[in-house]
């Protein structure tokens, strides 16, 4: 099927490489394919996402209502009678919403209007009395009577996502469905389901989304015979968030973890729970009218996260729950990605994947967030804390802890004074230790081998008794300002759900960090959980600026899939090919060769060569140049090697002469930073800001224009391979790989060999992805030009090479050339530029 719109309803005239973007995705959603998107930040990646997946979702709607059953005859007068009082139903009740919409933002118009001319004057808002400051008496805090046998159909899913697949189905048996006070509405209308990683990014989608105006869903007879043809079908889109971040109870949003307001938020609309102490925002069934008067003015108008927090708040009226009744008719659903990555999330939150389509945009690392998603960590100064609380809790209340729940108490305070001892134990004196140990390992304390991990899970999550710890700890310091204890309980009870992980799922790490011991649950597989997600919906589209290298997606994330449904777009730059110049730089002005590898990166005299290239750039490159270090003590050992060389000028000093120097580390505020290089680069003078791959300034951060006329990529940033994480990791991979190649009939020793090319291949893509996003950053727009150099002797050769993306590559050419012709070329390439 083509399109209805040549230019797929885009704002303004697309590029050519735009057009083929939407192309390709209309193609692929239509085809209910897994379609990869690679398309250079700059190139209006959003827009293009936007318009074309929205008009193939009009486009479908208008066939959806223009379609006749097939094997049906035209003479069959009663089937056309059928079909077309359907439409006509279908059209009524398209016609009522449209209007309805219309009406309420019209209102809206008039009372923002009304709002201006009056000078913005708002009723400020009274929190109902006791609701902010109200201690509750030790009395709230202590558990009910518990006797609960193996049943668990009461015990909700992790609002945290950490169970391990097998574990997820599991719970998914015993779960019962769960009523709430406000029913969701139905979802009758197709949807396109947009994440991405942050609230901000999704706001500024939500902005590009108001600028679009798709095609009607409604077929062009149907809005003339019905008097609608000057009617505007605006996009209905709803933005859902977490409690976290959409919670209007000033009691419940001042908790210190998304685990204790989900808790809170859960206990105040308890069954039983006395009215007065009932979340006063949640909607009842009373609150039926004002529900559905949310649901429209949410849809009416396109709303950001924090325009539908204030929407509920001027209401009085939850969002987080109230928004649930406006799903049913919303076209585009904007969402974090935790949000669609947990089932249970998406469960709370009333949303199905069946049958829409799903768009994951800054999708380079969604494998890693994935593995974030569904690990989980915790220190040693939490679990004392926890071992404190635990303990407390106990002595107050030791006389009136009966039955099952003395019983679990004391099975907590065992567990996590064994998770206390093993941790301590494990690591010894040793400042960069990192070794891996097992569930069984962290719970091999006395009386431990006794405890049940899943029975005493599902008294937690029942009796709440982590939430009631905090509570009355909390309770306790009110005089205090400390926060260190926050969240403890909570966090150990999220951590407890992984310590029932399949052992080949993901590795349990102790190291230590930042002073303190730490036990992370690192997730190894993000394969499963996934799945759902592309089996469920019609089609998965990912998306991003940088998405090479691609193979690990077809390898290890949709390894499943039949390669047939697999589809693949790495789209080049809008901008001409003059304006950018990308070179791998091998050697330096003096002829010493670069080698950034972990064992001669150490070499002064290689240091200093780079400080010569840098330096060299500067004077080359007006107003601001960016350099991308491999890690934060590599850049701080640059530095202190260039500050005290036995020459007559410093390179430091040198460096400051032709530009302003910022360094980035571990402990500047990134906002400041490129706040006061940017206001450098305004002078005139020009400055150098020395950066890290990785770090704040790798991702997100727009060097347009000005802020980045050159980017240097010093070496490449591979992780350590050393460490347990990564060695777990590799190891995981060719396991993968030698079971494969075992299916397909290899030898033996073919086998290990593709094993072991397999994680080489996996751990170099970890790499240069990271490189990827951080020379990305400079070119944005279609007039932006600038100069990439990536230095080390590596990137000259084809292995490397070929893992940049495209519009780099056929910049750089083949082969590698000396400094000298480097230093020209960037010369002859700046000169004449604006």
């Amino acid at each position: 099927m083509e399109p209805s719109q040549y230019n797929f309803c885009h704002p303004y005239e697309p590029y050519p490489i735009q057009l083929d973007f939407m192309t390709n995705l209309y193609r692929c959603i239509e085809d209910g394919k897994v379609g990869i998107f690679e398309s250079p930040t700059g190139t209006g990646k959003s827009l293009s996402l936007i318009c074309g997946a929205l008009t193939w979702l009009r486009d479908y709607e208008r066939r959806s209502l223009d379609s006749i059953p097939e094997n049906q005859s035209e003479s069959d007068w009663l089937l056309q009678a059928e079909v077309a009082a359907q439409r006509q139903s279908l059209m009524l009740e398209r016609e009522e919403l449209e209007l309805k919409l219309a009406r309420l933002r019209k209102e809206e118009s008039l009372r923002r209007q009304k709002k201006v001319e009056n000078g913005g004057a708002k009723k400020p808002r009274t929190v109902q009395a006791g609701l902010q400051d109200h201690l509750s008496p030790d009395d709230d805090f202590l558990v009910e009577e518990y006797d609960s046998e193996g049943d668990t159909s009461n015990m909700p899913l992790s609002s945290t996502g950490g169970f391990s697949t097998a574990t997820q189905a599991l719970l998914d048996k015993l779960q019962k469905s769960t009523k709430t006070e406000v029913e969701t509405a139905q979802q009758d209308r197709l949807k396109i389901i947009f994440c991405s990683r942050t609230h901000s990014q999704l706001t500024q989608f939500v902005n590009e989304l108001r600028r679009v105006k798709p095609p009607s869903s409604i077929p062009s007879d149907l809005m003339v015979s019905s008097g609608l043809s000057d009617l505007e079908e605006t996009v209905k889109h709803l933005a859902l968030g977490s409690r976290k971040n959409l919670c209007i109870n000033p009691e419940v949003s001042r908790l210190s973890s998304t685990a204790a307001i989900n808790e809170r938020c859960l206990e105040l609309q308890k069954p039983g729970t006395a009215k007065d102490k009932k979340c006063p925002y949640l909607p009842s069934k009373e609150d039926k009218e004002r529900v559905e008067l949310f649901r429209d003015k949410v849809i009416a108008q396109i709303k950001d996260i924090e325009d539908i927090g204030e929407l509920g708040r001027s209401m009085e009226l939850c969002p987080y729950y109230a928004g649930r009744a406006a799903i049913g008719q919303a076209e585009v659903l904007t969402l974090p990605y935790p949000l669609l990555l947990q089932k249970s999330a998406r469960e709370a939150l009333g949303v199905s994947l069946k049958g829409n389509v799903i768009i994951i945009d800054e999708a380079h690392n969604l494998m890693d967030a994935i593995a974030d998603t569904f690990s989980v960590s915790l220190r040693l100064n939490q679990l004392e804390e926890a071992v404190q609380q635990m303990t407390g809790y106990a002595v107050r209340f030791k006389n009136r802890l009966k039955g099952k729940n003395r019983v679990y108490v004391t099975q907590v305070i065992r567990l996590l004074n064994s998770l206390t001892e093993c941790m301590r134990g494990s690591i010894g004196g040793s400042v960069n230790a990192e070794i891996t140990v097992t569930a069984a390992q962290l719970m091999s304390g006395k009386g431990v081998d006794q405890i049940k991990p899943h029975k005493l899970l599902q008294y937690l999550h029942e009796s709440k008794l982590c939430h009631k710890v905090e509570g009355y700890t909390e309770a306790q310091k009110v005089e205090s300002e400390s926060t260190a204890g926050k969240g403890a309980m909570m966090q150990f009870q999220n951590f407890l759900i992984v310590l029932m992980n399949p052992d080949e799922e993901g590795r349990f790490f102790i190291s230590r960090q930042d002073k303190d011991i730490i036990v992370r649950y690192t997730l190894l597989d993000p394969r499963e959980h996934f799945r759902h997600i592309v089996e469920e919906s019609r089609a998965v589209i990912l998306a991003g600026g940088t998405m090479s290298p691609m193979s690990d997606y077809s390898d290890y994330l949709f390894s499943y899939i039949n390669r047939n449904r697999l589809e693949t777009y790495s789209f080049g730059h809008v901008i001409t090919p003059t304006n950018l110049f990308a070179q791998a730089v091998v050697t330096g002005p003096s002829g010493v060769e670069f080698d950034f590898t972990y064992g001669k990166r150490g070499s002064e005299s290689m240091i200093a060569e780079l400080g010569n290239v840098i330096g060299r750039t500067c004077k080359a490159v007006p107003d601001g140049v960016v350099v991308f270090f491999p890690s934060y003590d590599y850049l701080s050992q640059a530095v202190s090697v260039w500050g005290k060389l036995p020459t007559s000028c410093p390179l430091i000093q040198c460096f400051s002469e032709a530009k302003v120097v910022f360094q980035e580390s571990r402990g500047v505020a990134a906002d400041e930073l490129l706040r006061d290089y940017a206001m450098a680069v305004d002078t005139g003078k020009g400055a150098l800001l020395l950066s890290v791959i990785g770090g704040k300034l790798s991702e997100g951060i727009n060097f347009s224009d000005r802020l980045g006329r050159a980017v240097i990529a010093v070496g490449l940033p591979f992780p350590n391979a050393n460490g347990g994480e990564w060695k777990a990791k590799m190891q995981h991979i060719e396991e993968i790989r030698y079971q494969q190649r075992r299916l397909e009939g290899m030898k033996e020793g073919e086998c290990k060999a593709a094993a072991k090319s397999a994680s080489r291949e996996f751990y170099e893509n970890a790499c240069m992805r990271a490189i990827n996003q951080s020379i990305g950053r400079v070119i944005r727009h279609k007039n932006d030009y600038a100069a990439i150099l990536v230095v080390d002797r590596r990137f000259s050769t084809d292995r490397i090479r070929q893992k940049l993306p495209g519009w780099i590559q056929d910049s750089m050419g083949k082969g590698a050339q000396n400094w000298q012709d480097v230093e020209d070329g960037m010369a002859n390439f700046f000169q004449g530029k604006p």
